[in-house]
């Protein structure tokens, strides 16, 4: 097979914003759902319509897996789901010999993903925005195909960030496997089910933050929070957030005042769906991705061009419809304007103050201290300021002393 590089994935920048697929070699398809955590008895062909529903159900996730085989690789493809990134699934994959390469594009979080496990293990693993940053028994073994396809393994600069990656992961997995992914091979009803027995997480060993997004963009910063006490990590989070509720103009607002008054008194703990923050954070989500929420129950409605094979234009039109009766429910029945990218730019300080200030409450002080931090040092993050990131790393140094 050529060699396969990122041109080849070029159609993949204007496709899904969320997705998962796994490349899997050993078990068949109906092995692989099971190792998944489908059960026997649901798997079955799968149509549009119900990784529709199942993502409206699980309000903008799936839970869901759909496979089919490419050669002698079985493809496994989550719509909005990433249960193939989770090291538990990827040691079931390749137990007894197997081998298996997932990527994930997830434009919403932190980063996108890519694992490459075999006989149980993961081999070589990172995040396709930060290759400088590997893990795993062989983080290596792929340099001379990253440095091929743009993926700069040990880069001249320390925070190097790359936009755009996913291709380039995508044709490292191609690389791997033998298997050019396309759009395609999804084409059609295919065999699949619903995770409901996923393989049960690894027991915790070591720091748990040891591979946090902020240690591969801004190391200095993540070791100078570390070295602080909890209770400067906790005032140096708090005091992070409400500057960036100041830099996004929204430190008035009273939800937020709450909950930053909360974490500086340590009143912290998991924030609850039905929380005043959550449905406050779910809002600013509503107006970045266009999805209506019912006011009336606080939960996402979705309508036909929310189905993953819509075409492009389609998809970036939400109908709202009840969730109980089915019928139209917003006041004009007229479709919902998905945001361009200006309107999100727009909305996207204010999300990620409020999100700052979630991470105000996280048990973990030194949790809360590095995701506050992060929008820092992330370049595409609308609050990156890595001077101030280096001034808050001098201050801790200096307090910590």
């Amino acid at each position: 097979m050529r060699r396969i590089m990122p041109a080849d994935y070029a159609w993949e920048n204007d496709w899904y914003e969320i997705y998962t697929v796994t490349f899997v070699h050993g078990p068949d398809e109906r092995e692989t759902l099971r190792r998944f955590g489908v059960a026997d008895a649901n798997i079955h062909v799968v149509d549009d319509d119900e990784v529709g529903e199942r993502t409206a159900v699980n309000e903008g996730c799936c839970d869901m897996v759909l496979v089919t085989r490419a050669g002698d690789w079985i493809i496994a493809f989550e719509y909005d789901g990433w249960a193939g990134t989770r090291p538990a699934t990827l040691r079931e994959l390749t137990r007894d010999g197997g081998e298996a390469v997932s990527v994930m594009r997830h434009d919403y979080a932190a980063s996108h993903d890519f694992q490459h496990a075999a006989d149980g293990r993961i081999r070589t693993a990172f995040r396709p925005q930060t290759p400088q940053e590997r893990w795993g028994s062989h983080p290596d073994a792929l340099n001379e195909d990253l440095r091929e396809l743009g993926l700069e393994p040990e880069p001249a600069d320390e925070f190097q960030y790359l936009s755009g990656s996913v291709p380039a992961a995508l044709a490292l997995a191609s690389r791997i496997t033998g298997v050019l992914f396309t759009p395609a091979l999804l084409d059609g009803s295919l065999l699949g089910g619903v995770i409901t027995d996923p393989p049960p997480n690894d027991p915790p060993r070591g720091d748990p933050l040891a591979r946090h997004a902020l240690r591969a963009c801004n190391r200095k910063l993540a070791e100078a929070i570390d070295l602080a006490s909890p209770d400067l990590q906790r005032r140096a989070a708090v005091a992070e957030a409400r500057r960036q509720c100041e830099l996004a103009g929204v430190a008035d607002q009273p939800v937020l005042a709450a909950a930053l008054a909360a974490a500086e008194r340590g009143e912290t703990g998991p924030i609850g769906r039905d929380s005043p923050l959550a449905e406050f954070i779910r809002g600013y989500e509503s107006e970045l991705t266009g999805h209506p929420i019912d006011e009336a129950t606080g939960e996402w409605m979705t309508g036909p061009s929310a189905l993953p094979h819509a075409s492009t234009a389609e998809r970036r039109n939400i109908f709202s419809f009840d969730n109980k009766t089915g019928m139209p429910a917003c006041p004009s029945c007229r479709w919902h304007h998905r945001p361009g990218e200006a309107e999100r730019e727009a909305i996207r300080p204010r999300w990620q103050a409020a999100m700052s200030v979630r991470h105000t409450l996280s048990p973990d002080a030194r949790g809360a201290a590095y995701g506050t931090h992060f929008p820092l040092v992330h370049g595409g993050q609308p609050l990156a300021d890595r001077d101030h990131a280096t001034a808050v790393a001098t201050t801790l140094r200096a307090a910590s002393a």
